[in-house]
């Protein structure tokens, strides 16, 4: 029998968030639109989804609060025991430790993790199905240059642009 994951979704301009997670907590955020075809089923096949708006509320009230630039950390259950191999958990998990407003490059976190290389840890991070809650966003080329996101190169920098904005607010 599949397992099943809870849904839900959030709009907080310009998008409608698909949120995620399974009774161990958030396993995948991307875009409305996307959940029937890709993305969600390519990173947990398998998975029979069930649309329970009260098991996500945690979850997009924390997203709504990060946006609103209320919340700078994240402190619900995310759940990526699944995902990937056991480096790119690895890899996601250091990823959740860089600070809120700060950015670094793939070869930082390469050199932080054993046995890493830049591009293992850049395809872990392109492989991340839990976005903003594990900020894979703010990590970026070596040349300072912000590279690719999921969710497209301006929301990559709007993201970063949010959390700089908001660095000294309310901490």
């Amino acid at each position: 029998m599949a397992e099943v994951f809870y849904y839900d979704y959030v709009t907080i301009q310009p998008w409608t968030y698909f949120l995620t997670a399974s009774r161990f907590g958030l396993t995948y955020v991307g875009l409305k639109g996307d959940e029937s075809v890709s993305p969600i089923f390519s990173f947990y096949p398998h998975r029979m989804l069930v649309h329970d708006p009260e098991k996500l509320a945690p979850y997009v009230k924390q997203l709504k609060e990060y946006f609103a630039g209320t919340r700078k950390e994240f402190d619900v259950p995310i759940d990526i025991s699944e995902f990937g191999t056991e480096f790119q958990r690895k890899t996601l998990q250091f990823i959740q430790t860089i600070p809120y407003g700060f950015t670094a490059n793939y070869g930082d976190i390469a050199t932080s993790l054993p046995n890493a290389t830049a591009r293992a840890v850049a395809h872990a991070v392109a492989l991340n199905p839990v976005l903003i809650f594990i900020p894979d966003h703010r990590i970026i080329l070596s040349n300072n240059q912000v590279g690719t996101y999921r969710l497209g190169q301006k929301e990559k920098v709007r993201l970063i642009e949010l959390e700089k904005s908001h660095l000294h607010g309310n901490l």
